[in-house]
């Protein structure tokens, strides 16, 4: 579950709360809209601290008494804004598992193996005297996805006892990191370790099944300046060390702590890291508003009839078209973004560029025309919010085999966007290497050699809405006829 930011209304000054990684937010007080700037940056937030220096000194002298080390002395109590990183992604797999359909009877075994579609079966046949019944397996292929959602300390400083924030989403709020306002109330220690490094490390699969194909997209990272309180103590012997206190749920995480962590905490900062502002969600080109659509990264005008990429502070056009209806019923009623995307890729020295080269390795995939050979291979990549990754895989399946060949239609003739686009166009340039990977028959070995080995070349992500039919549960595409279900499509 998110964590919730809480600020104010540029417009009114009134209290406004929206989840991290929101883009686009409505002032329920004065009814204005604002964009978050910062899309695609590192962006920082604080918690001021609720714990007092006096309950942060009582709390440590009691750990330490409940311990069996009485006789202890508070000095001084210190406020430390620490920072942690928190990353957040979607992982979108293939996992396989062998399971067993029938069990053998010993003997020396040979193997023979074949797939169909997303099983591949292995006969292992026993052979010499006295042998049984051949065992036979399948490789089951499955198309999974998780989030993931992990912080860690930003800083050099494993004396302080804590790995991880492990916040409570439905009690703890974020606010807007402001230095000075952070600094009035304590010290702010140094980030001093590297966030990419880390959130490569972070995004990494940590399960215990095989997995192909494996992608992650939809990437944020954030730093947040964590309340620690730093209360020194001294024994009787004069032996000096820190507690650490939390300052939100009053935890002591370590009784210990060396006194050298404290020039760790106090070394001098880095350029930090900007924090999320909020501006009108106005169209630069006309004026008009925007549709508030929180989890959106393209804002689609109405009124001028222009799509707007948010790319960190500022919008940015993107070109688009409507795709022309192939089929002639039911008649369209919605249009929907998908991402165009034109990819080479190669592996030793075979090359997948063109139609033809997918039909190779995808049996199914279909080329309308003898002259539609030399075509460039598009795949169809949905870029609006859908709650099932299933679904997305399908239709994406469904239209990149297909191919289809659309002429553009005059806005007018096809009515306008409806919705605008909540996947970016780089991550549909990575999520094209795994609908390969679907494609593509299970038990065809070279072929799925060749897509988890290939280099991905991105050539381009064009815009392009496709219009729908909606039916009482489906909706269906007017160029192919695959249907989704209309409740993975969030309005």
């Amino acid at each position: 579950m998110p964590l919730t930011v809480s600020t104010n209304c540029p417009s009114c000054g009134g209290g406004l709360d929206y989840e991290e990684g929101t883009n686009a937010v409505h002032c329920s007080y004065c009814g204005s809209d604002h964009v978050v700037t910062g899309h695609g940056r590192v962006l920082s937030y604080f918690i001021p601290e609720k714990l007092t220096a006096g309950r942060a000194v009582a709390l440590s002298l009691l750990k330490l008494k409940t311990e069996g080390r009485s006789g202890y002395k508070a000095r001084e109590a210190t406020l430390f804004f620490v920072p942690f990183y928190h990353f957040t992604a979607k992982s979108f797999f293939w996992e396989a598992q062998e399971i067993a359909v029938a069990e053998g009877t010993g003997g020396q075994q040979s193997g023979l193996s074949f797939g169909f579609g997303d099983v591949e079966l292995s006969f292992k046949l026993s052979g010499g005297p006295g042998c049984g019944a051949p065992r036979l397996t399948e490789k089951r292929f499955e198309l999974e996805t998780k989030a993931i959602d992990r912080s860690l300390p930003a800083i050099d400083a494993p004396g302080l006892g804590i790995c991880s924030l492990g916040l409570r989403t439905e009690v703890v709020k974020l606010s807007l990191f402001e230095r000075k306002k952070a600094a009035a109330r304590g010290m702010i220690a140094p980030a001093d370790l590297d966030c990419g490094r880390l959130m490569e490390e972070q995004f990494g699969y940590t399960g215990e099944k095989e997995v192909f194909a494996r992608t992650v997209f939809a990437k944020a990272a954030s730093i947040i300046y964590f309340p620690l309180w730093l209360v020194e103590t001294v024994s009787r012997a004069g032996e000096g060390s820190f507690c650490v206190v939390d300052g939100l749920s009053e935890d002591v995480w370590s009784t210990f702590a060396p006194v050298d962590i404290i020039d760790r905490l106090l070394a001098p900062a880095k350029d930090g890291y900007e924090a999320a502002g909020l501006r009108p969600m106005k169209c630069p080109e006309c004026g008009a508003a925007l549709p508030v659509r929180p989890k959106d990264v393209v804002f689609f005008c109405k009124e001028c009839s222009k799509a707007w990429y948010i790319t960190g502070s500022d919008f940015t056009e993107v070109p688009f078209r409507v795709a022309g209806p192939v089929l002639k019923s039911p008649p369209p009623s919605d249009l929907l973004p998908f991402w165009v995307v034109r990819v080479r890729m190669r592996a030793g020295d075979r090359l997948l560029d063109t139609k033809r080269d997918l039909v190779e390795i995808a049996p199914g995939a279909s080329i309308p025309k003898e002259s539609d050979s030399e075509i460039p291979l598009r795949f169809f990549v949905p870029a609006f919010d859908m709650g099932n990754m299933r679904a997305l895989s399908r239709i994406a399946q469904g239209l990149t085999r297909q191919q289809p060949v659309f002429q553009p239609s005059g806005s007018k003739e096809a009515g306008l966007p409806a919705s605008g686009c909540a996947i970016s166009p780089d991550d549909a340039l990575t999520l094209a290497p795994l609908i390969l990977f679907s494609l593509i028959p299970k038990g065809n070995k070279k072929a799925l050699k060749f897509a988890l080995d290939a280099q991905v070349e991105p050539v381009s992500a064009e815009l392009v809405y496709i219009p729908f039919s909606r039916g009482r549960f489906e909706l269906t595409d007017c160029l192919c006829g695959l249907s989704i279900p209309a409740a993975a499509v969030r309005e």
